[in-house]
């Protein structure tokens, strides 16, 4: 049995959290897990040894990071012979209106059309606002976008919005999609 691939992207290191918790929810079912930053040394990544792929990556102004768009582009096709998914990670899925549901769509639209690559699950999941980390340029331009959606603006603290339940829960259907129901069987 092929082990797992999740490679991510990170800006603020939430989506690095997010990776390593699926691989920790994955590896209790059972999986073997293989977890890379793609902005490491990924150029002799193959999806093809692989038993199935998650890519995720975090948007920052429309876009996800370039060395998870160059890795995907290039594996497009491995990728599309596999059962894959990509997790988006976005302070917008919050908000739940519909046009910002649209525009999620649209980044995601542009994002798969650019790469060539069609997940067969895609996903969207809050990810955090770490004030404390920013320097004042930064913290003052997000809790100005955040103020304007109804968001926390207190910068002295950090927020976390990520659905770990939620994040399970898809690690759990994607090890059976993947495996099918032994593997979790045999970890329970």
């Amino acid at each position: 049995m092929a082990p797992l691939l999740i490679l991510f992207g990170t800006a603020d290191g939430q989506t690095h959290k997010i990776a390593n918790f699926l691989a920790e929810t994955l590896r209790r079912d059972g999986a073997d897990v293989d977890v890379r930053d793609a902005a490491g040394p990924v150029e002799r990544l193959y999806p093809e040894v692989y038993s199935g792929v998650i890519v995720a990556a975090p948007v920052r102004a429309g876009r996800y990071p370039r060395q998870v768009r160059r890795w995907v582009r290039a594996n497009a096709e491995s990728l599309s012979g596999r059962p894959s998914a990509f997790l988006s990670v976005c302070l917008a899925v919050l908000a739940g209106r519909p046009e910002t549901e649209r525009e999620i769509a649209a980044i995601l639209e542009r994002f798969f059309e650019s790469s060539g690559w069609r997940p067969g699950i895609v996903k969207a999941v809050a990810g955090a606002l770490p004030y404390t980390r920013y320097g004042w340029l930064k913290r003052w331009l997000l809790r100005r976008i955040v103020r304007q959606h109804g968001g926390d603006t207190d910068w002295t603290r950090d927020f976390e919005y990520t659905d770990w339940d939620d994040l399970r829960a898809f690690a759990h259907s994607f090890n059976e999609l993947v495996y099918g129901p032994r593997v979790q069987a045999a970890a329970g």
